[in-house]
């Protein structure tokens, strides 16, 4: 059995999987569903005293499944921080919970969120935080995902903030300077610049970073003509899909500052959704909508799934693998191509027909129309075939079919795992 402890700003870990901020961090029999899962860290529903977010429409989930099988795992979501009084929860709920994780050798994070750049206002949350036991305290700066008032004195809450490396700055150094307790910065995916304002973090002092919180979004029901649950942007939940976004923002501080601790978040369903942001240099990684759209037992899930997958791997521990892509990490306009793409591609597909079912449907799907089916198999019209790959994508045949190879050589450029070669070096 694999070793899956690991250290997260000073907190030796059980595991790197938890709860990002949601439901199951904000009330006391709510977190015990999930730490009985066996998390190691769970973060608490943002906590705040603003005058708007804690008062929820209902209904506040809405799902989209409904409307086709590629939105299964997707949802918007008018729910924000959390709908107890402030004060109230900090006296009766909080130190409930704090206890429970305490007990069960979990690491606790607090989560605030002020209107504004007041860095005071924001410190003194984080004060409450400290004194409540929270064993760290996380700046949701990153949301609500969309402006819930038009009220001037609410314009910098949430994503604008997020989104400022000055205005970042200045929050996080507050904080900082206000506790003892580590604290962790909240970023947004909406932020253009997200190096600038993770450089603008560590300056300050900040101990970690929380890549990234949700989109916002909306939906609209086309056989009714209005929108889907309620009439406004609010969280928008893309399920599995959105981790393609996700980790790249994540990447883009992680490649940045490398080494610097980072809490992945952002479509993570599965354990190997787990293994993917380890290797893009997350230190722990949270599941949140996953937990909504397909039960608690999916945390569990992912603990057994990542321990098999280290004991087939080898891994004796996290730190084997974790980080292992960050430095492969680049600009498209860095890696090697041609420097003006010739006439007839230099690659193309090469058919193993003894393994092809002859479905057709690389025939179907090829957008150069370069493909045809004959009675021996697919046939590639090598004058406007583009070398494009999107064949052995969609090829469904159990054995290997197509290869991405040289037109000269034949040799061998991209088998459809890992990263193709870099093949252009003439």
């Amino acid at each position: 059995m694999a070793n899956l402890k690991t250290n997260f700003l000073g907190f030796e870990l059980k595991n790197p999987i938890g709860v990002s901020s949601c439901d199951f961090g904000g009330h006391e029999y709510l977190a015990k569903r999930v730490i009985d899962q066996g998390i190691g860290w769970l973060t608490g529903k943002t906590c705040h005293r603003i005058d708007g977010p804690h008062r929820w429409p209902r209904p506040f989930f809405y799902s989209l499944k409904k409307f086709g099988p590629e939105l299964k795992d997707s949802w918007v979501c008018s729910q924000m921080f959390h709908n107890m009084p402030y004060e109230e929860w900090l006296e009766k709920e909080g130190p409930k919970i704090v206890k429970l994780c305490h007990d069960n050798g979990v690491m606790y994070i607090g989560s605030v969120g002020a209107a504004g750049t007041d860095g005071k206002e924001w410190a003194d949350l984080c004060k409450d935080m400290e004194q409540l036991g929270c064993d760290a305290v996380e700046l949701d700066t990153g949301g609500p995902h969309a402006t819930f008032g038009a009220v001037e004195a609410q314009a910098d809450c949430g994503a604008p903030l997020a989104m400022d490396p000055e205005k970042a700055y200045a929050v996080a150094k507050a904080c900082v300077e206000a506790v003892k307790i580590p604290v962790i910065f909240k970023c947004t995916p909406q932020c253009v610049n997200q190096a600038a304002v993770a450089i603008a973090i560590e300056k300050a002092g900040a101990h970690a970073i929380s890549a990234n919180n949700a989109f916002y979004g909306t939906w609209i029901d086309h056989e009714t003509g209005t929108f889907y649950g309620g009439p406004y942007a609010v969280g928008g939940l893309m399920g599995r899909s959105w981790q393609l976004f996700s980790l790249a923002k994540l990447l883009e501080t992680t490649a940045t500052l490398k080494g610097y601790p980072v809490i992945g978040i952002g479509g993570i369903f599965t354990w190997d959704d787990c293994v993917r942001y380890l290797m893009a240099g997350a230190s722990i990684t949270g599941l949140c909508s996953s937990v909504y759209s397909r039960g608690v037992g999916v945390l569990k899930d992912c603990i057994d799934g990542l321990d098999a997958f280290m004991d087939r791997k080898g891994y004796k521990s996290i730190d084997d693998f974790k980080s292992c892509v960050v430095d492969q990490f680049m600009y498209v306009r860095d890696y090697p191509r041609e420097h003006w793409m010739a006439a007839k591609s230099p690659i193309l597909p090469d058919f193993k027909m003894e393994n092809c079912t002859k479905c057709g449907l690389c025939a179907k799907v090829c957008p150069y129309g370069a493909i045809a089916m004959t009675e021996n198999g697919p046939q590639v019209n090598t004058d406007v075939c583009m070398g494009c790959g999107w064949c052995m994508g969609h090829c469904t045949a159990k054995e290997q079919v197509i290869n991405m190879v040289r037109r000269d050589t034949k040799e061998l450029i991209w088998n459809g795992r890992g990263a193709h070669e870099a093949w252009f070096k003439d």
